[in-house]
């Protein structure tokens, strides 16, 4: 064949190449240019005067996911803003849950400093700090307001055989960690049953990791777990689905379920209430933090606010200023107190996800070396030895390691970073091939390393109002 025919000939088995190149450069520019035309749309929703706060929705995280005390305290609020217009914009809640509330409170932690992102959370970013889980507590976060007040209550499943806290005391002292006690590790409902162990010496609970508070009902309802603590208004909405309680943590008894014995009346001194504390991150301008707590108070005074409180058993109590802080103060020194170590957790789900997860990668990895190595025995190069693929599965996940570690500890914005992670990351697992000059490959990879992270954060940040790094 003549080299003009065979020219000829990679030409046109070129064309369909450059074709999909060609749409496929498209779809990105237009995907790109969606979600400038979705953040030009947002920006103008929002109001064009900068001096007005707010000027946009503002996002209220809640770490845990959406049926349990904080939700319902913080959608509460919501409805009263929206219903009074009492903001001039909406409050979009976000539930973000996990590992005992601190997926959340890492979010808002992260999260610019500039009046759109706060976060209701209760003791949990205290017990979270105290037992070791996370780094950072209050003092990583600009406190707003404290608001409710409402008890806690130890509860069974209805058929449980025990009747009393005393009973199963006593049983967790007669059989140590054979009892199941359900609860966010290092969160107050894991504190709870610290606090009653501690007064009664030997007793033992097996704390296990379970969630919120619609999920230590399912866990009791469902008998995997025998105990759990939640919110008076937590039991009021699942008791009619088979709890039983058995204490409540007040001084005296509530004359609205004056059926449930205090703890201290059994003979345990467990006094506490539960209170929601509202967050801005850290450096937030005081006139910002100021209009969100007034916004609170006024919430607070709402006939919506009174009566969905009153159906909870909550009192409508806020705390903003210096009474706040002496409050939070007072909290975390009583939790500080608490030796939250206890070698009775299970399961150590993160640990096992972790080698798993390695197992898998091994597998493939090894898949991977065996097929290579049948397929081109006799002709491998230094690029396809299995000592290559080796160095760069090495070289690819060093590089993510240090990805996740700038996204975590360095203020580099999102896109960038994630530009810059995606082209080395490309550059190692593609090897020599990648410099190639042929054809549309550099460019079309370019492309993608340059527009992908911008239309991901362009998403995040106009639809789902999540603000990423």
């Amino acid at each position: 064949m003549s080299s003009q025919s065979t020219s000829r000939l990679q030409s046109g088995l070129d064309r369909p190449r450059l074709r999909w190149q060609t749409v496929f450069r498209m779809a990105l520019w237009l995907g790109t240019l969606s979600a400038v035309v979705m953040i030009s749309i947002d920006q103008s929703r929002s109001g064009s005067d900068p001096t007005v706060y707010p000027n946009k929705p503002i996002t209220v995280i809640v770490p845990f996911t959406a049926g349990g005390e904080s939700d319902a305290f913080a959608r509460m609020i919501q409805h009263a803003a929206a219903e009074n217009d009492l903001l001039g914009q909406e409050l979009v809640i976000q539930n973000v849950g996990g590992a005992g509330a601190t997926i959340g409170s890492g979010r808002a932690r992260k999260a610019d400093a500039d009046g759109y992102t706060m976060m209701i959370l209760h003791e949990a970013l205290i017990t979270a700090q105290s037992s070791g889980k996370v780094p950072y507590g209050p003092e990583s976060f600009e406190p707003i307001a404290a608001t409710g007040k409402t008890r806690i209550i130890i509860a069974v499943r209805d058929d449980s055989p025990y009747d009393s806290l005393s009973q199963i005391m006593e049983a967790a002292k007669d059989r140590p960690n054979q009892l199941v006690f359900a609860a966010n590790l290092g969160a107050p409902v894991h504190y709870a049953g610290l606090i009653l162990e501690r007064q009664l010496p030997g007793s033992h609970f097996r704390y296990t990791q379970t969630g919120g508070g619609a999920k230590r009902f399912e866990a009791v309802k469902g008998g995997h777990a025998d105990v759990s603590a939640f919110s008076l208004g937590e039991y009021i909405a699942y008791k009619a689905g088979g709890l039983k309680a058995i204490a409540i943590s007040a001084e005296q008894r509530d004359p609205r379920v004056a059926d449930i014995p205090t703890a201290r009346e059994q003979g345990f001194d467990f006094v506490h209430a539960n209170m929601h504390f509202w967050w801005f991150p850290k450096g937030t301008d005081q006139a910002k933090i100021d209009r969100i707590a007034q916004l609170l108070r006024e919430c607070m005074q709402t006939d919506i606010v009174r009566k969905q409180l009153a159906h909870r058993l909550s009192e409508p109590l806020i705390k903003t200023g210096e009474p706040m802080k002496l409050e939070l103060a007072d909290r975390i020194s009583k939790i500080q107190s608490v030796d939250s170590a206890s070698p009775d957790v299970l399961p150590n789900t993160s640990m096992w996800v972790l080698l798993a997860t390695l197992a898998s990668l091994a597998g493939m990895v090894l898949s991977s070396l065996r097929q290579k190595k049948t397929a081109d025995q006799g002709t491998q190069t230094d690029e396809t030895r299995p000592q290559g693929y080796w160095k760069r599965a090495g070289l690819a996940l060093l590089v993510t390691v240090i990805y996740v570690f700038a996204l975590e500890y360095f203020p580099i914005d999102y896109r960038w970073l994630t530009m810059l992670f995606m082209f080395c990351f490309g550059l190692t697992i593609a090897g020599r091939s990648l410099l190639k000059l042929r054809g549309f490959k550099i460019p079309v990879y370019a492309d993608v390393v340059i527009l992908v992270p911008l239309i991901i954060f362009a998403v995040f940040q106009s639809v789902f109002h999540i603000e990423l790094p």
